[in-house]
């Protein structure tokens, strides 16, 4: 398994938000997300959130 640390990215949300609310971004790297499956055509995932974790999992087809 091969370890990548990240920084949070955070922006004022815009629009009709809160003016205290902020939206949160992660940035990937290419390999994990082919390891995924994911591509911009078929781009879902679902996140799993387990205790102090966060799962990436490419999403089920319906």
């Amino acid at each position: 398994m091969k370890e990548v640390e990240r920084n949070i990215m955070f922006a004022k949300a815009g629009g009709n938000a809160s003016k205290n609310a902020y939206t949160c971004r992660i940035s990937l790297p290419m390999d994990a997300i082919k390891a995924l499956g994911v591509t911009p055509k078929d781009r879902a995932v679902t996140l799993v959130i387990e205790e102090n974790q966060i799962v990436i999992k490419k999403a089920q087809e319906n």
